[in-house]
């Protein structure tokens, strides 16, 4: 528990870093146009089709074809304040029924208790509290995945999980970057059966130029609590408390205008503390990669992977050690090699992109090759009301 608290304490001081706002998968804030005052109708969404063919016994495939739809309508006055009100839905082509759940993850399970579509409400407003912060509360665009490495989030939230709502606080600089949030998960009224959930993390960057040279380094630190418990239960139920945290470095070299090459690497932790929901307490894992980059519009990433009784609280199923498809499987240690590509098409001036992506694992453990490919079009058209 000391070493967790000493990794809040190292996060706490990163937080103050003085976030751009672009996603890896929804390619959405980096169609937005700037605020400008009055009022106007935004129409975002995605139509997206991705198939994940996973095999073996640490996680089974599974194919998400369908769109998130979130119109809004958006008040500015171009200074400080901006609110925004609509809705969002998720839809599963094929989908006739959807599990009535609070809140969704990643992908729920089914209930035998369904609804004919999903659709939760939208409400946000965003305050500019100084030159580069901004306080949003309500719903929430988490800004770059919320800055964390792939083995922390997994981009198919986007795809899938109901809109993170609860506070963010963005700041960023010249030489920094910080992204802090709650994401409340679960709210329970008195004597109820079901425990609150929410999610907190902090993210932060340091980013510092080499004089006369094509070099750059990045000092990234990532945590993430997840909080299950409450107060007004009507039975008493153990609390569970998990966490992630990560320390990296990465060296950028800026070969051409174009053309960036980054060599990164991540050390990570898991630990919990409560009712013991998994057979660990502590884990860890190693996370190197290297990536080239053309112009902010295709990628290659070449990864390797190493962890022992590790669990991603946001992250996917491939970096667990425990199996999703049986969770009396513990694996020893999980090391995995992955090459992911990606491209991104955003002409000038129109409000859509187009995001393709392809991924390959090889789990060296089990001997198994896992791949995925997909594909979202992205669009944001606005229309000025007055």
């Amino acid at each position: 528990m000391r070493k967790t608290l000493a990794i809040i304490g190292i996060m706490g001081l990163l937080g103050i870093l003085p976030v751009k706002t672009t996603l890896a998968l929804n390619p959405s804030d980096s169609i937005h146009s700037q605020d400008s005052s009055g009022l106007r109708l935004n129409i975002d969404g995605y139509v997206f089709f991705w198939d994940n063919e996973y095999f073996g016994r640490r996680i089974e495939g599974y194919t998400l074809p369908g769109f998130r739809l979130t119109p809004r309508v958006i008040w500015s006055n171009n200074k400080h304040l901006t609110l925004e009100g609509g809705v969002s839905w998720l839809h599963y082509w094929g989908a006739h029924s959807y599990p009535n759940t609070m809140s969704y993850g990643v992908l729920p399970d089914y209930s035998d208790t369904s609804t004919a579509m999903h659709v939760v409400p939208w409400l946000q407003v965003r305050l500019q509290l100084a030159e580069g912060v901004v306080l949003t509360l309500g719903s929430i665009h988490p800004s770059e995945n919320h800055l964390l490495p792939l083995p922390l989030r997994n981009i198919e939230r986007e795809l899938a999980a109901d809109p993170e709502c609860g506070l963010m606080l963005d700041a960023w600089s010249d030489w920094g970057q910080a992204n802090m949030w709650i994401d409340w998960r679960e709210f329970i009224w008195n004597n109820s059966p079901r425990q609150e959930r929410f999610t907190m993390g902090l993210s932060g960057k340091i980013h510092l130029d080499i004089p006369s040279s094509d070099f750059s380094i990045t000092l990234p630190a990532h945590f993430i609590a997840q909080h299950v418990g409450g107060q007004v239960l009507a039975q008493t139920t153990p609390i569970q408390n998990t966490f992630n945290a990560a320390g990296g470095l990465g060296i950028n070299y800026y070969a051409t205008d174009r053309w960036t090459i980054a060599i990164k690497g991540y050390a990570m932790m898991y630990h919990q503390h409560g009712n013991n929901a998994v057979p660990f307490t502590d884990g860890w894992g190693l996370y190197p990669e290297l990536v080239a980059e053309y112009n902010n519009r295709a990628g290659l990433q070449l990864s390797f992977w190493r962890g022992e009784r590790f669990v991603p609280l946001l992250g996917s199923w491939l970096y667990s050690n425990l199996s999703s498809v049986d969770g009396t499987i513990v694996f020893d240690r999980t090391d995995m090699l992955s090459l992911r590509a990606w491209y991104k098409w955003n002409p000038a001036d129109e409000p859509f992109c187009l995001h393709v992506e392809g991924a390959a694992h090889y789990d060296i453990g089990e001997r198994q090759m896992q791949y995925s490919v997909g594909c979202a079009l992205n669009f944001s058209p606005n229309f000025r009301l007055r």
